[in-house]
């Protein structure tokens, strides 16, 4: 399934490529359960918790991966 951020299709996997960095280096995130879409980026739902993720970041995972540095997780993980 794809979603539309700025008119470009996001892949679903993108959203657990993102999770799965996250969750290195914070297990406490939790798993996977949903997720939505949203004006501003994306709302991942886990089994701990939300995790807010701007439309910027889905890009640039999705375009090149190693754009997403470990401080833009940090501060994921922090908010």
């Amino acid at each position: 399934m794809l979603s539309y951020l700025c008119r470009v299709p996001i892949p679903v996997f993108i959203i657990h490529e993102l999770l799965m960095r996250i969750h290195e280096l914070d297990p406490s995130v939790g798993s996977y359960q949903s997720h939505t879409f949203n004006t501003s980026g994306t709302v991942i739902v886990t089994s701990a918790r939300k995790i807010r993720i701007r439309k910027a970041i889905l890009n640039r995972q999705f375009k090149d991966p190693e754009l997403v540095f470990e401080s833009d997780l940090l501060q994921i993980i922090s908010s």
